[in-house]
């Protein structure tokens, strides 16, 4: 490889062409500088010492491996009078044990190949490969523009479980462009402390916030983003109603014989479930059940009602009133879950008919996005590098389905 492939193939240019070694599958290519400079004043004045002779990987030369052999130096500058090792410039950063051009490559396949997969391919350590994307990813999302956003998303995600300690993570989107704009680790409002601070210093004037009807969130968004409507995203109202249903489903199994507690054994999700999407045979003994635990049918007849409101208004002004009116039949069977939905109905239900005033805004996409985020750990068996983590959250929404982690 001449001096000019050289620079015009790997990108590598002030160096010159020695000689070839070959060892196996590997072709060692000796270069030399041909002058050293100071790094810092630029300057030609310079005394050098040789430290030692550095092996590094670069793009392959066809099916062999090819290494890059040079000798590194000392450079004291009689100039600016200031000493440290040469600057090698087709390296990321001075310990590199890959060139520019190969980690270009690496980047470029990871949207097509799994890690492990590169690295066998070129003969590297997993740990380079990571660390090269990961480098790649902090360069590309250390900015994130917040100036033109409207309206954001907020929720977060159950990540695992380490020593009996629950992890979270709270991520923030653009729910117009799809965009990742936080992540942040745990939840509630100490977490979005730093996002906050990002929203003041960007002037954005956000106009709506969805999230659910978790206290620390509603707290944040009343403090941070005064001027902003929240909006309670319609998939948590009839989540919340779903697991009042279930939790009715258990209290009554307790409490019947083993005979009844036979006709019970199995049917959460029958409950559960809409009743649009039942087969007719469900749907006969679904009424069934609700015939024989009147409670327990009065509690999946307000779940249907509660989504019905969301079918059938048109406006926040008939939704209130359908709301009221659900909260008060609610109240009226008694039942202690059903009176609990009831108080958080009402206690919401500005952000609840916002819903209305929004023209539908939905955190559905964010829901969506959690479940691309839990396949993103199934494909790496989990992350035990947080920070590289978050990254790949940023870079989801990019992407390709077929990509592997």
């Amino acid at each position: 490889m001449s001096t000019s492939l050289l620079y015009h193939s790997q990108g590598i240019a002030g160096f010159q062409h020695v000689n070839y070694t070959y060892e196996g599958d590997s072709i060692i290519q000796r270069i030399v500088r041909g002058s050293l400079r100071c790094d810092c004043c630029g300057s030609a004045d310079v005394t050098v010492t040789y430290l030692r002779t550095r092996r590094i990987q670069a793009a392959p030369n066809g099916l062999k491996k090819l290494y890059l052999e040079l000798d590194i130096h000392s450079v004291y500058c009689l100039n600016c009078k200031s000493r440290g090792a040469e600057r090698l410039n087709f390296l990321s950063h001075p310990k590199a044990r890959i060139t520019k051009s190969l980690e270009r490559t690496v980047i470029e396949l990871r949207a097509h190949m799994s890690i492990s997969a590169i690295a066998g391919y070129f003969g590297l350590d997993w740990r380079t490969v990571k660390d090269s994307e990961k480098r790649h990813l902090e360069k590309k999302y250390r900015h994130i523009r917040l100036r033109d956003v409207r309206v954001i998303g907020i929720d977060e995600i159950f990540v695992t479980r380490r020593k009996d300690v629950e992890k979270y993570i709270t991520v923030v989107r653009d729910l117009e462009s799809g965009a990742v704009l936080f992540v942040g680790r745990g939840k509630g409002a100490d977490t979005l402390g730093k996002f906050g601070r990002s929203l003041k210093l960007s002037k954005c004037k956000i106009v709506n916030v969805a999230m659910d009807m978790g206290r620390p969130y509603i707290s944040w968004a009343e403090k941070t983003l005064p001027g902003a409507e929240i909006v309670f995203d319609h998939f948590h109202v009839v989540k919340m109603m779903n697991d009042k249903l279930d939790s009715i489903r258990r209290r009554v199994t307790r409490n019947i014989d083993k005979e009844q507690r036979q006709l019970l054994k199995s049917q959460r999700f029958l409950f559960l479930r809409n009743v649009e999407d039942l087969d007719p045979d469900a749907k006969l003994l679904l009424d069934n059940l609700r015939k024989v635990f009147k409670e327990l049918g009065d509690a999946s007849m307000m779940k249907e009602a509660l989504r019905s409101i969301y079918s059938m208004a048109e406006t926040d002004f008939q939704a209130e009133a359908a709301f009221k009116n659900w909260c008060s039949i609610a109240r009226e069977t008694g039942t202690e879950e059903l009176v609990s939905m009831a108080d958080t109905v009402e206690k919401h239900l500005k952000g609840i008919t916002a819903f209305w005033r929004t023209g539908g805004l939905s955190n559905a996409a964010m829901e969506g996005f959690n479940n691309k985020i839990r396949w993103l750990m199934r494909q790496a068996y989990g992350y035990r590098d947080d920070e590289y983590f978050h990254l790949k959250i940023f870079d989801l929404p990019q992407m390709k389905n077929e990509a592997r982690l």
